[in-house]
């Protein structure tokens, strides 16, 4: 896969240390009240229906590898026990969740959302409510960039520069998180546009600055140019929950 350049920070990939809890159908927190040594809430999709098999991270801030895994019942609940069974936690906290969907009969692994997203002790508990989101700013503690996908546009026209290129995405059928989506229109800057709504589009080009078509072509998939093509964003690396589109663009 084409590696995007000047785009993401490198992620360190630190190994859990402890254990996965299977989601618990009979558990309901509180939504306002923490509990001394659990972490508790609910985890909602865009329409907020319930999100089962969420899986929950428990992150420490510092450098004590100490993480613990959770995962949301059919109710989108999850409630998990600040303690490894060996001692007591030390530090600080916070969390992180995503949730795997079959999508084109491909596994999309998706950032959630953290509403109220803080560190907290172990002490004091937490209720930590996620959402899941396609589109939009990236917020969380430690976090940064966008839950959308990005494109690459690869430019080997002859005489149109970047500012004129427009590209204009169609969605086919339902996006991701099985929402209708809408056309989007990108006029990237020099080389990249942000926070597209990750899905299937049907995508075309032209020059603004003449208002002439171009050619496009799907950069993984296609081996010639068209008037128009079909995208899927994909994951920037395997596993990751970043995504992207990249289109080379040419003339007719």
């Amino acid at each position: 896969m084409k590696q995007i350049v000047h785009l993401f920070l490198v992620v360190s990939l630190i190994s859990l240390a402890a254990c996965s809890k299977p989601a618990d159908e009979s558990v309901t927190p509180d939504p306002t009240a923490p509990q001394a040594g659990y972490v508790s809430g609910r985890v909602l999709d865009a329409q907020n229906k319930p999100i089962k098999g969420a899986e929950i991270t428990i992150n420490n801030t510092g450098e004590v590898i100490d993480n613990l895994i959770g995962y949301s019942n059919a109710n989108g609940y999850y409630k998990i026990k600040l303690s490894t069974g060996g001692g007591p936690l030390v530090g600080s906290y916070y969390v992180r969740g995503h949730v795997t969907v079959n999508y084109l009969n491909y596994p999309f692994k998706l950032a959630l959302f953290v509403e109220e997203d803080r560190a907290f002790s172990p002490e004091e508990g937490a209720v930590k409510n996620l959402k899941l989101m396609i589109a939009g700013p990236r917020s969380n503690f430690g976090d940064s960039g966008w839950y959308g996908g990005t494109i690459e546009v690869d430019n080997h026209t002859r005489n149109t520069h970047y500012p004129d290129i427009e590209v204009t995405l169609e969605p086919l059928g339902p996006l991701v998180d099985g929402s209708t989506g809408e056309t989007q229109v990108a006029r990237p800057d020099w080389l990249y546009s942000y926070n597209v709504p990750v899905g299937q589009y049907k995508v075309t080009a032209r020059d603004v600055a003449t208002n002439t078509p171009l050619a496009v072509k799907n950069y993984f998939y296609d081996k010639a140019y068209h008037t128009s093509t079909t995208g899927v964003f994909e994951p920037i690396l395997t596993g990751s929950d970043r995504y992207q589109l990249v289109v080379d663009v040419t003339d007719l």
